[in-house]
């Protein structure tokens, strides 16, 4: 009897590549969504970060001056590079409500934040937070001769615009590395102006890789596998996205990692089959604490009895250990369990995957058949008989008595009963001896 017939063999690998496939095809469908969902979610990030950046132009026009001689002064965490004493707007506030908004927006992406204003004389000063090396130095260089405002507008290609309705009063810059730090960024100009004249212009300093900090974020957030790389190998292209207010070529290619994606399907795959045959063994336990007999291996009486009541139609074998009382008597009855095991392991061999083998007294053991003919019912009967006392059990000479009867037009109670008629005859006709019944009469 073979328990394996509830989970046969080879549907493991069939259900291992099965989870796979559909675990790949649903992760990756899922990323392709969410890949569109990224898209938006950048320009939607951007949108309030420029939004954001553009809320400095009232905050200036509407902030008093006041007088600040010429030097580096410090408000509120906010360095103030002072090139000619004078009138100077009190933006340090300002600054740092600006920066507070941008970091919630940018989080570990943000570098630093500079405002320029220009004197009545045309001389540049500049807030900045935090004053860094490259402040001091293009400030000493920009000051007086030439302007600095005016310099970044030429350089960037961002004059004249103060129109109305402009589409891009800003410019995101691409990345570039900073002169001290090396630190690799890219900065925002946000130029403002006053009647149609350019009085100052706000420089948000960015990080690099603040556009993967957002692409992580994403991916923790939502679960995904996506990356900015172009098609190729395991990566697979899906959505290219092109800055706002950035230079044409600056875009983003977002890929799905398909490495990722086959590793985690691997390893889902792998768990849900440990958790099947896990719950295979749990059941499998469960079926034979109450379903098998735990000394032979056997299904037990109680189990199967009142389900072969219900049944017609099939072949009975009741096999007898033979002189049983007497094995117990002189060798002991842990000697006569084990006269027990070997003879069941010796009946198992002889029975099909489809049979039924039951321990139905101590040492008494029925087989339940289907579809098999009187000659081969005749030669399975005389071959357990034969497996059984053609070799010492224990050291001794046992043998079994069976009866036997095809029972095609009997129920299951009739047929026992002509099977246990076989096994009573085998007994007086000598024992060892394997009968096949046929008629009630």
């Amino acid at each position: 009897m073979k328990h394996s017939k509830y989970m046969p063999k080879n549907m493991n690998w069939k259900l291992f590549f099965f989870l796979f496939s559909l675990s790949t095809y649903g992760l990756f469908q899922y990323n392709r969504l969410e890949a569109n969902s990224f898209n938006m979610e950048i320009h939607q990030k951007i949108t309030k970060l420029y939004d954001t950046i553009r809320k400095a132009t009232p905050f200036y026009l509407n902030t008093l001056s006041v007088e600040m001689e010429q030097g580096v002064h410090m408000l509120n965490g906010v360095s103030v590079m002072v090139n000619e004493t004078g009138k100077i707007k009190q933006l340090s506030s300002g600054i740092n409500l600006l920066e507070e908004e941008i970091k919630l927006n940018v989080g570990e992406g943000y570098w630093g934040i500079t405002l320029l204003q220009k004197s009545a004389t045309n001389v540049n000063n500049a807030h900045v937070k935090p004053l860094g090396d490259v402040h001091i130095d293009l400030n000493s260089k920009y000051k007086f001769d030439e302007n600095w405002i005016n310099r970044i507008l030429e350089n960037e290609k961002m004059l004249e615009r103060y129109q109305a309705f402009s589409q891009c009063d800003l410019k995101f810059t691409e990345p570039y590395v900073e002169k001290y730090s090396l630190q690799k960024i890219r900065t925002i100009f946000y130029p403002m102006y006053v009647n149609k004249s350019l009085e100052a212009m706000v420089l948000i300093d960015l990080k690099d890789d603040v556009f993967t900090h957002w692409l992580n974020d994403f991916n923790n957030k939502r679960k995904t596998f996506l990356s900015y790389r172009k098609s190729g190998g395991l990566f697979i292209q899906k959505e290219s996205i092109t800055i706002p207010c950035a230079p044409i070529d600056n875009q983003l290619t977002i890929s799905i990692n398909m490495v990722l994606i086959l590793c985690i399907s691997l390893i889902f795959s792998f768990m849900m089959i440990v958790i099947v045959f896990s719950i295979e063994s749990l059941l499998s336990h469960f079926f034979n604490h109450y379903a098998i007999d735990q000394m032979t291996g056997l299904y037990r009486r109680d189990y199967h009895e009142n389900k072969l009541n219900r049944t017609s139609g099939k072949s009975v074998i009741i096999v007898d250990i033979d002189h049983f009382k007497n094995i117990n008597d002189e060798h002991g009855h842990l000697k006569g369990d084990l006269v027990i095991k070997e003879v069941c392991k010796r009946l198992q061999k002889n029975v099909r995957q489809n049979d039924v083998a039951i321990r139905w007294g101590g040492e008494e053991f029925v087989i339940v058949l289907n579809h098999i003919s009187h000659n081969g019912l005749l030669n399975r009967i005389e071959d357990i008989r034969h497996s059984i006392c053609r070799e010492l059990i224990e050291g001794m000479n046992v043998t079994v008595s069976i009866g036997a009867t095809t029972g095609h037009a009997f129920s299951f109670k009739k047929a026992f009963k002509l099977a246990d008629k076989a096994l009573y005859q085998a007994k007086n006709s000598g024992r060892n001896r394997a009968i096949l019944m046929e008629d009630v009469k």
